[in-house]
């Protein structure tokens, strides 16, 4: 027995808003279980660019190693892979009409902006460390340690070099 068409526009009318209101439900559990104000994750890199994570990364790492004992002045380089990715929330909406199924991506957007839920920051390819007490080897073994740990890089990617 078929359904007269009316019947049938409004079955398929109501699945799509049963979709629209579980893909909403999901977005506000998503922003509330992330713990954090919408306006933290709104990042605007302004002038700064994908520069300032590699700077900000060389300061507090010359911050950190211009306190080994004998490594004198230091100036740190470090390069990096590609720049930082950001990770936007997307609504994603999929419809099956007359067995043909559709997929809509949209980019969630809070104040004009899209809602960025990840930073994945750049790889980082090596590191310079130029100081003082370079000839050193107690110094020279403590630099490499921390330069290690704490990038999370292979010691061969790691250069320390006597300063002038």
């Amino acid at each position: 027995m078929k359904q007269a068409p009316d019947v049938a526009s409004k079955k398929s009318f109501l699945k799509k808003e049963y979709l629209l209101i579980i893909i909403l439900t999901a977005l506000v559990v998503v922003i509330f279980l992330s713990g954090q104000d919408l306006n933290f994750n709104l990042i605007d890199k302004g002038e700064s660019g994908d520069d300032s994570y590699v700077t900000n990364l060389q300061n507090s790492l010359k911050n950190v190693l211009s306190d080994v004992e004998g490594a004198g002045k230091i100036n740190v380089l470090i390069t990096v892979d590609g720049s930082e990715e950001e990770v936007v929330l997307k609504n994603v909406e999929t419809a099956v009409d007359n067995g043909v199924k559709t997929t809509v991506e949209s980019i969630v957007l809070v104040g004009g902006k899209p809602y960025v839920i990840k930073l994945n920051n750049p790889k980082v390819l090596g590191v310079v460390v130029v100081c003082e007490g370079a000839d050193v080897v107690d110094v020279k073994l403590k630099i490499i340690e921390i330069v290690t740990t704490t990038l999370k890089v292979d010691a061969d990617s790691v250069r320390i070099i006597k300063m002038k």
